[in-house]
């Protein structure tokens, strides 16, 4: 497989680490996780009003999906993430070098801030795609 990145002309260059365009050939397998939040296997919000402590639930959560399917995070090529919190965007900007910093080429994403989420507690959602 084989991924190529492309950053076309008269596009910014990315405000972080992430690439305008991926393509993949050869792929075998696509994986499309739905949007992790910070709930425990029982439910329960993780990490109440902290950032933090959520993004770590949400990505551990993500982690585990992308593992049901055979995933890493190194085979991610598309990450979108919802925040609720104009101030929490630089943090989720570094979710991608954190998480994401060994994916070659950088992965594809977008970041939103929204008015909120399904659950009032929950600051941080994050979705992916990846391909085997």
């Amino acid at each position: 497989m084989e991924k190529t990145a492309y950053q076309p002309d008269g596009l910014h260059k990315p405000f972080a680490g992430y690439s305008h365009v991926i393509a993949v050939d050869g792929a075998k397998r696509m994986v499309f996780c739905a949007g992790q939040v910070s709930a425990s296997a029982d439910g329960a919000v993780v990490g109440e009003g902290d950032f933090e402590a959520q993004k770590e639930q949400v990505m551990s959560n993500l982690r585990d999906a992308l593992a049901a399917a055979g995933a890493a995070f190194a085979d991610v090529v598309k990450v979108t993430i919802y925040v609720v919190r104009q101030e929490d965007t630089p943090k989720a900007r570094s979710l991608l070098a954190e998480y994401f910093g060994d994916c070659d080429p950088p992965t594809a994403s977008t970041l939103c801030v929204l008015c909120g989420l399904a659950n009032p507690k929950f600051l941080l959602e994050v979705e992916a795609t990846a391909i085997l």
